[in-house]
């Protein structure tokens, strides 16, 4: 459910990834860091993007781990479970980058990314370094302190719990069943489209809509999980975009909610 884009940049270390980003601020020019792309629409041709999928690099220390921006959550879950560290289990089958998942504050199953979260290295707008503890990130319900301020995450350092492999095994089995058995995650789409409010769910107020295999061309309010739009077939961003505003107009208007969106959306 993405266009195509005009410019895409895939620094291959972290100094490039801060020269690029130095040199857009001089320039005055707009753009998007992209990591896995799994929560993120893109509209057609808008603004250039830097992806950060070949920062990749990772280490783990007895129980923490510094991981790179670009390092998929599912490599850091798989590591942890292999080597009986527990504290991240919740993030089985969340798709994306730990960057990704610190910007966003990503969670599932009472877990939170911030939760394990010791450290951020950032870049700021004159490629400068800084490290920010866990106090400094302003986490809260899907959100952080990167969607307002001027900084863009590099690296992290994640502290997670001393377990055994057998038991973090377990854990994360039985989550991911959880998401098999709730979620389409054997369609393509990008996660759970909308926030919940306070005190209730984005998926119920939408079934409770009427909205559940709402369709517009390609895109369709899954059957299985009303929070997800899954692709069926050559959606596009208009078609996205079609079913996100009804799906919104017709929630307000049934219940008087402004739904937020938790994705990414790059109009």
């Amino acid at each position: 459910m993405s266009g195509s884009v005009r410019k895409l940049f895939k620094p291959g270390d972290l100094g490039e990834f801060a020269e690029i980003i130095k040199s857009f601020q001089e320039n005055g020019k707009k753009f998007k860091v992209l990591g896995g792309g799994s929560n993120t629409i893109v509209r057609n041709e808008r603004l250039p993007l830097i992806s950060t999928s070949k920062l990749s690099n990772f280490e783990f220390d007895g129980n923490y781990v510094r991981a790179e921006v670009g390092v998929k959550l599912s490599v850091i879950v798989k590591e942890a479970e292999r080597r009986g560290l527990s504290g991240i289990e919740f993030a089985s089958g969340i798709p994306g980058t730990i960057g990704g998942a610190v910007f966003m504050n990503s969670g599932a199953f009472g877990g939170e990314i911030s939760q394990c979260v010791e450290k951020v290295t950032v870049v700021d707008e004159k490629g400068n370094l800084d490290n920010l503890d866990v106090s400094e990130l302003r986490f809260s319900y899907r959100s952080s302190i990167f969607h307002d301020e001027k900084m863009w995450i590099t690296s992290c350092l994640l502290r997670l719990n001393y377990s055994t492999p057998r038991e973090v095994s377990k854990r994360t089995r039985r989550f991911l069943e959880i998401k098999m058995h709730t979620q389409p995650l054997t369609m393509p789409s990008v996660g759970c489209i909308f926030k919940n409010p306070k005190d209730d769910y984005a998926a119920r107020l939408i079934d409770a809509a009427g909205l559940k295999g709402y369709r517009v061309g390609g895109v369709k309010v899954s059957e299985k999980h009303a929070g997800f739009f899954v692709n069926i077939g050559k959606a596009t961003f208009e078609d996205f975009k079609a079913v996100y505003d009804e799906v919104f107009k017709r929630v307000k208007e049934k219940f008087g909610v402004e739904l937020e969106p938790e994705i990414t959306i790059i109009w």
